[in-house]
């Protein structure tokens, strides 16, 4: 496991922790979620490394994602 340091200004720590909060996740966790996404959006990372229960049904990624903002 490699371990990351992601400097976060207070804006953005409290954003995500609100994020993070409404999707019943700890902030690290939504972090490597957010991360993981990505990876899979830019074809970075294989489908077959998707792991069970980390999907979120498009409505709430909408919602969520615009709450965020």
């Amino acid at each position: 496991m490699i371990r990351l340091f992601i400097h976060l200004n207070e804006t953005e720590a409290e954003t995500l922790a609100r994020w993070a909060a409404l999707e019943m996740r700890d902030p690290r966790d939504q972090v490597r979620f957010l991360i993981r996404q990505e990876l899979l959006r830019r074809g970075l990372l294989p489908d077959s490394t998707r792991q069970p229960g980390n999907s979120e049904p498009e409505s709430q990624a909408r919602i969520t994602n615009d709450q965020a903002m």
